[in-house]
Parts: structure tokens; C-alpha cells; sequence
């Protein structure tokens, strides 16, 4: 809930990883629904929900200010009074005044919880969450209260939300995730339209991201003992995919290069020229990273690929730094620059303008180098700027991962 969701101003990315994380324990999301500040238009959309669901999940509204009246609109419809939860309180304050600061009166909302509930605390803020149960029209009903920031929601929805879902799924799932690259849906769902056209239980369901094509394949078993028949469905959709395929779990592309180099020991930089920086900043968001990636360098210009990288100005002039001479150089002097195991280099035309004739929007070169050679890579990426520079961005740990396993 939130005026600045129906505002526009927000992406609800708290809805995606709710739905998400329902699905992998086998409970079914029905309805998504936005409402603002308003606490009669809230009041009657939780009754809404209510009427046809056994749980609604709230997030947003539990902050200290005026607008934020989630928690009393949930305790109003669940027919409960709001009552001071001091160790809420104690919290809250404690936390400002480890930052150094003075507590206002109207934070004191935030410890005003529905008599009866169960209380979540929020590790990454200062609203705490709450578990709400009562009955409605003679039915059983649950209404899970969450912050709004996603940090805080996640940590609090995996901490302690999903653990009282995980008991009341009636279900025990398996969910396997079969990542591919290289391939797109369509041809991908062609190899295996067979099996798509005789699912049942289990269930084959894909998903496309960029560059990337996802299939989802869940059995809703009876319990734990019954046979795993997901599995075996996914080692046919293995052996049918085989080229395609760098993931059979949870770990996006980035993250299978990485254990890769951990695995081998190894080090890896970058040099990147229309990615700017993209693939080293993809890479710096897994956790420990530093432990194999030391660096980069982002060469737009020329001058910097000869001073930096040592791309002599004979290959610029003669080839031009969109070429297959010119990544080779490059991957080559940022692994001497950076004394890194291997380095993998990027450079295209990402458009909208600037391409010569001989060299269209799109196209895009990567090199990856290492002590014992070099591969290359040239590819034609369609779509505008954004799309390019991040298709381009993928393909390098796509490179590396592919380079990795051949040299094991």
C-alpha cells in the first residue's frame, strides 16, 4: 500500500519477490492489489481480500507518520485495539540514540501494535512487522504486516513471515530452475514441446530475462517420500539442452563465473569500453567478490586503450577499437595491468548514432585472455542502448564461465 506506488513514483518490487517466494513454498498468489494512504479505501480493500483469501500480506504503511496507518486500518477490520508493545518501543529507541539523535513523540506509533498479534521484529529499521489472526464470517484468517523499504521486507519476510507460511502449504514442493543462455524461448520451447504438451505434475513453466531463458519445472508432491519425478523430468530437459544450459538452481550467471574462479584458484579484470563499467559493477554486487575479481578499466577513449590497456595505435587506426584486434589487445594489456589470471575485454557500437557504415548499432566484440591464449567473440545485438550495453555486459560472464570450464 502507498500513494507513491499508484503514483508511479515507486516500482512495487516488494510484489515480485512476495509472489516469488510464495510459489517456491507452494502457496498461490491470487490477487495483487495497490491501494493509497487512505484509510477507509484500506479498510475495504482488506475486507476485499479477506472475503476471498485465507492470508493477506501488507506492506508499506507502518512508518511514523500521518499517512502511515496501516497498522490501526488491519487492527480496525480485524476487531482488535491498538496497545503499546514496550519492547518495541525499548528498540526503537535505542536505535536512535546509537545514531546520536533525539526520538520524536510520533515514532512512538510505531511500538502501537494490535493486541494478540504476533510480533516481527525489524532487524534493518525500526517498524516493527506483526502476524495477525482472527476469525471473519466464521472463518480463519491471517494478515502478515510488512515494512515497505524492501530490505526491511525481505529480511523480515525470510526471517520470520516465511517460516509461519512453511507449516501451511498443503503441498511439499520441489522446484528446480534450469538457466540457459544462447537460445531463445521460442526455439528453446520447440526443442521441448513434447514435454510441455504432456505436463501435469510436475509442471514445466519458462521465463526470459535478458539474454537469458529460464525453465521452471515443480511437482506438488503428497509428501516428502513420494517419487522425485521433477528430477528426472529435468535430467531429460538437461540432455536435450546440454549446450545451452550453465545452471540447474538459484545462481545467475555472474555468480556461476565467480565460484568458478574460486573453485580454480584464479584471479579476473575487466576492460570495458561501451559497457562503461556495467560488468564490474554486476560482479561487485556478489558478496566476497574481491576474493577473485581485483579490478577494471573503462577505456571509452582511444588514447585510454593505448595508455592504460597498450593497444598499439597501428590496430586502432588500422582496425578501429570495434574489432577482434582490439579486444585481444585489450584483454591482453588489462591482465598485465591488473596481474590477474585472466581478463576479459569488451568493446561495440551501442548506438543510437556514431556507427560507420561498415559497423552497425549492435555490434559487439569480447575477448577473454589467460596465460595459455585468448577466445574471441563477435556478436549483433538488437534493440536500443540500454538493451545493447546490457546484453553485452552478460555475455562477459558468459565468455568467462565458458573459457573456465574449457580450461579445467
Amino acid at each position: 500500500m502507498g500513494t507513491e506506488l499508484l503514483m508511479g513514483q515507486i516500482v512495487n518490487t516488494n510484489a515480485a519477490f512476495i509472489a516469488n517466494q510464495l510459489a517456491l513454498q507452494g502457496l498461490v498468489s491470487h490477487y495483487q492489489t495497490v491501494v493509497g494512504d487512505n484509510p477507509d479505501r484500506l479498510a475495504q480493500t482488506m475486507r476485499t481480500c479477506l472475503a476471498r483469501c485465507d492470508c493477506l500480506i501488507v506492506t508499506g504503511g507502518l512508518g511514523p507518520t500521518q499517512d502511515d496507518i496501516t497498522m490501526e486500518t488491519a487492527a480496525l477490520v480485524a476487531g482488535r485495539r491498538l496497545a503499546l508493545h514496550q519492547p518495541s518501543l525499548d528498540v526503537i529507541e535505542g536505535m536512535f540514540r546509537g545514531r546520536g539523535h533525539v526520538m520524536t513523540d510520533n515514532n512512538r506509533k510505531q511500538a502501537m501494535l494490535p493486541e494478540g498479534c504476533t510480533v516481527m521484529p525489524n532487524g534493518a529499521g525500526t517498524a516493527p512487522g506483526a502476524i495477525l489472526e482472527f476469525e471473519m464470517d466464521g472463518k480463519s484468517k491471517a494478515v502478515i504486516l510488512l515494512p515497505g523499504p524492501p530490505n526491511e521486507m525481505q529480511a523480515m519476510f525470510l526471517g520470520q513471515a516465511a517460516p509461519y507460511l512453511a507449516g501451511r502449504s498443503p503441498y511439499a514442493v520441489r522446484n528446480y530452475f534450469v538457466r540457459m543462455t544462447g537460445i531463445g524461448e521460442s526455439q528453446a520451447e520447440d526443442m521441448l514441446k513434447d514435454l510441455i504438451a504432456a505436463q501435469t505434475n510436475p509442471t514445466i513453466a519458462s521465463y526470459v530475462s535478458l539474454g537469458e531463458v529460464m525453465f521452471r519445472v515443480t511437482q506438488f508432491a503428497r509428501d516428502a517420500q513420494e517419487p522425485d519425478r521433477a528430477g528426472d523430468l529435468v535430467r531429460e530437459i538437461r540432455r536435450r539442452m546440454e549446450p545451452y544450459v550453465y545452471e540447474v538452481g538459484l545462481r545467475t550467471m555472474k555468480e556461476v563465473a565467480a565460484d568458478l574462479l574460486r573453485e580454480r584458484g584464479l584471479t579476473v579484470s575487466f576492460a570495458e569500453s561501451c559497457t562503461a563499467g556495467m560488468a564490474s559493477s554486476l560482479f561487485g554486487d556478489i558478496p566476497g567478490i574481491s576474493a577473485v575479481f581485483k579490478g577494471s578499466i573503462v577505456c571509452y577513449a582511444n588514447e585510454v586503450k593505448t595508455s592504460l590497456l597498450g593497444v598499439p595505435e597501428s590496430v586502432l587506426e588500422r582496425f578501429g577499437a570495434v574489432s577482434e584486434e582490439c579486444v585481444i589487445h585489450m584483454a591482453n594489456g588489462c591482465r598485465k595491468a591488473m596481474n590477474t589470471d585472466c581478463a576479459v575485454a569488451v568493446s561495440g557500437v551501442a548506438g543510437p548514432d556514431g556507427a560507420p557504415p561498415d559497423k552497425p548499432v549492435g555490434l559487439v566484440y569480447l575477448a577473454v585472455a589467460d596465460a595459455s591464449g585468448y577466445e574471441v567473440r563477435k556478436m549483433n545485438f538488437p534493440g536500443d542502448r540500454a538493451r545493447i550495453r546490457s546484453l553485452a555486459a552478460s555475455n562477459v560472464f558468459d565468455l568467462l564461465r565458458r573459457r573456465l570450464l574449457r580450461k579445467s
